[in-house]
Parts: C-alpha cells; sequence; structure tokens
C-alpha cells in the first residue's frame, strides 16, 4: 500500500512539474491589422431625391427635373398684396444612411425679389429623413408682400437651396 501511495503521489508530482514547465514555455499571439471603410457617397447622392411635387395654385406649375434634385416652381401673376402661391413637396431618401437635410433658404440676385416677395418655407429647422424613409409633406409659399407701381409686368427670379448629409443610419 506504501508503493501504491509513493506511484501515485509520483504521478501527481510530475503532472504538477509538467504543468509548470509547460507554462514556462507558453507564447502569446497578437494581430494587428488595419481596416480600410470608405462610405458610398454616390450611393447617399442620388438617393436623397425629391418624391413628389405639386401646386394647387391656379395659374402655377410644378416641374421635377430627370434627377429628382431640382424643382422648377413658377407662380401665376400676382397682382395683388398677399396673392400667394404654394409650392408642396417630399423628400425621399433610399440611400444606404440617414440624411440630415437643412433648413430651405431663399434669395435673388434680383433686389426687387427682398421688397415685392416672401419665400417662406414651412419647416425652419433641420430634418432627419431615415433610410428607407420619406419626409412628410412641406411647402414653400411665395406670396406678394407689396404693390408693384409698374403696368409691365415683371418676372422675379429666385433660388431656393436645402443640403442633405449623410448621418449614421
Amino acid at each position: 500500500m506504501k508503493k501504491n501511495k509513493g506511484i501515485k503521489l509520483g504521478i501527481i508530482v510530475a503532472i504538477l512539474l509538467l504543468g509548470v514547465a509547460f507554462a514556462a514555455f507558453s507564447t502569446n499571439f497578437t494581430i494587428n491589422g488595419t481596416a480600410k471603410i470608405n462610405g458610398d457617397s454616390n450611393n447617399f447622392a442620388t438617393n436623397v431625391v425629391f418624391d413628389s411635387v405639386s401646386t394647387t395654385t391656379t395659374g402655377a406649375s410644378a416641374t421635377l427635373s430627370n434627377d429628382a434634385k431640382t424643382i422648377t416652381f413658377t407662380t401665376q401673376e400676382m397682382t395683388t398684396v398677399g396673392t400667394s402661391a404654394v409650392l408642396k413637396y417630399k423628400i425621399k431618401n433610399t440611400s444606404n444612411y440617414g440624411a440630415s437635410v437643412s433648413k430651405l433658404t431663399c434669395s435673388s440676385s434680383d433686389s426687387a425679389f427682398a421688397t415685392y416677395l416672401t419665400a417662406t418655407p414651412s419647416r425652419t429647422t433641420n430634418l432627419t429623413v431615415a433610410k428607407g424613409a420619406t419626409s412628410a409633406e412641406e411647402t414653400l409659399t411665395v406670396a406678394m408682400a407689396k404693390s408693384y407701381p409698374e403696368s409691365t409686368a415683371k418676372s422675379i427670379t429666385y433660388t431656393c437651396t436645402m443640403t442633405a448629409t449623410a448621418k449614421d443610419a
């Protein structure tokens, strides 16, 4: 029996020594790497567009460009202060990203624009349009703000812009 105890003790000691010896000969592995990422700006640029464009103002018209990035809005002839034309539109986002859309700002190089007309968007803050979503309907109201004293009609060209920026989906 004493001999069995000695053999068992010897086996246990040998196993422990093998474990210590193995630990003394272990090593660590490290992986260093570089991953390249890049946004697909073409996907965003071609897939955040105007969706529906309309006007219910008699004599006014609204058309959408082929790339759905530009609306041409022509009002009826306005002769009375307070006369207005309303453009209705939505923004559709089918890109791979969410979109933050700035508020609409309007301007003209023709000084008569600021004197005789106002252009008022329905939204005055930035808008978020999630990927795969369409915004609620928005409007731009162009109104005659001051009497025009001439007998010959004047066409005033104005430009309204907003910027869409990709954001995390």
